[in-house]
C-alpha cells in the first residue's frame, strides 16, 4: 500500500527531532559542592572526609597541593556549585577571588574576618569566647592576659571583650606583629599584674620558639594559664578547651545548607561545644579550685 502523502513530512520530522535528542548536550554533571583543600595532613584529610559524608550533597574535592597551577575562578566559573568549600588557610586565600557563589572555610587559623567578602561564611577554629569567660568566671579568674596578632585574632579578641564587661572580667590584650615581640610583651603583661594567661591558637604568637616561653613566665610567677588543647596540659597548663573536629564538620555542613538554601553569608560561627580538661596537679600546686561541672555551662563537658 503507498504512502499517504502527509506520512512523509511526519517520518521526516520524527527523525530530524531524534537526531537532535541524539546530538545535543549531555546534562551537567557537575558537583554540588566543590571542596578546596589546602593539602594532604591527617587533620585536613579527616575534615573533609567529615564534609563529604555529613553534609549530604554531590561533592568535588580538589587539593590545592596537588596542582603546580590551578585555576579556581574558572573552575568555578565552568562548573557552578553551589557552594565552595575551603579548607585550610591556602584555600581559603585561593577562594578570595570567588565573589559570586557563597564560600564557606574552615580548618584556617590566618583569617581575618575583617577582610573577607560578603559572600563568605565559616567556623573558627577556636572556641566560642563565651565558653572560655566562662571558665574564667567559674574559677574566680578576673582579670586575664592574651597575646595576640590582629590579623589572626583580632576579630575574637573585639568580641571576647566585649562579652566579658558584663561578666566582671577584664582582658588585657596585647598585640604583636611577629613572634619574636612575644617575650616582651610577657614582661608587659607582668606589669599588668594579669591572674591568669591565655593562649590562642595563633599561628603568629603560638610557634615552637614562644611555646616554652609562656609557661616559663607562668611558672615563674605562679600563673594559671589556659589553653586551646589538651597537649598543653604536659606542660604546665591548669585547663584546655578543646573543639571537637566532627563539631566543627557539623557546624560547616550547617552553613553549607544555609548558604545553598539563601545564598547568603551568615558569617564566622564560634563552637560552644568543647571538651573541658584539667591539671589536677597544677590546680593544687597554684591552690586553685576546679570548678564542679555544675558550675560550668552544659556546652563544656568535663573530660575524666
Amino acid at each position: 500500500m503507498a504512502r499517504g502523502w502527509s506520512e512523509v513530512p511526519v517520518l521526516r520530522y520524527l527523525i530530524l527531532a531524534i537526531a537532535a535528542l541524539m546530538l545535543a548536550p549531555l546534562p551537567s554533571s557537575a558537583a554540588d559542592l566543590l571542596i578546596v583543600q589546602s593539602s594532604h595532613s591527617q587533620v585536613m584529610d579527616q575534615m573533609v572526609r567529615i564534609v563529604q559524608n555529613g553534609c549530604d550533597t554531590s561533592h568535588r574535592t580538589l587539593v590545592m597541593s596537588d596542582y603546580a597551577v590551578l585555576d579556581l575562578a574558572r573552575m568555578v566559573r565552568e562548573e557552578k556549585p553551589s557552594v565552595v568549600v575551603a579548607i585550610g588557610d591556602q584555600a581559603v586565600v585561593a577562594t578570595k577571588k570567588i565573589s559570586k557563589v557563597p564560600v564557606v572555610y574552615g580548618m584556617a587559623l590566618n583569617t581575618d574576618e575583617d577582610t573577607l567578602s560578603g559572600n563568605f561564611s565559616g567556623v573558627s577554629m577556636i572556641a566560642s569566647p563565651r565558653s572560655y569567660l566562662q571558665l574564667f568566671a567559674a574559677m574566680k579568674l578576673r582579670r586575664v592576659g592574651v597575646i595576640h596578632e590582629r590579623k589572626n585574632t583580632g576579630a575574637y579578641i573585639r568580641r571576647a571583650k566585649t562579652m566579658a564587661t558584663g561578666m566582671g572580667i577584664e582582658l588585657v590584650p596585647l598585640k604583636v606583629r611577629s613572634s619574636k615581640e612575644v617575650q616582651q610583651r610577657l614582661i608587659e603583661l607582668k606589669k599588668q599584674r594579669v591572674e591568669a594567661l591565655w593562649l590562642l591558637p595563633d599561628s603568629t604568637t603560638i610557634v615552637p620558639e614562644t611555646v616554652d616561653s609562656y609557661f616559663v613566665f607562668a611558672q615563674q610567677n605562679n600563673l594559671p594559664v589556659i589553653g586551646f588543647s589538651a597537649a598543653y596540659l604536659a606542660k604546665g597548663a591548669l585547663a584546655a578547651v578543646e573543639l571537637s573536629r566532627n563539631e566543627i564538620g557539623r557546624q560547616l555542613c550547617d552553613k553549607v545548607k544555609t548558604s545553598r538554601m539563601s545564598g547568603n553569608s551568615n558569617g564566622t560561627t564560634y563552637s560552644t561545644v568543647a571538651r573541658l580538661f584539667f591539671n589536677s596537679a597544677v590546680a593544687e600546686k597554684l591552690d586553685i579550685r576546679i570548678p564542679p561541672a555544675s558550675a560550668l555551662p552544659p556546652t563544656l563537658s568535663m573530660s575524666d
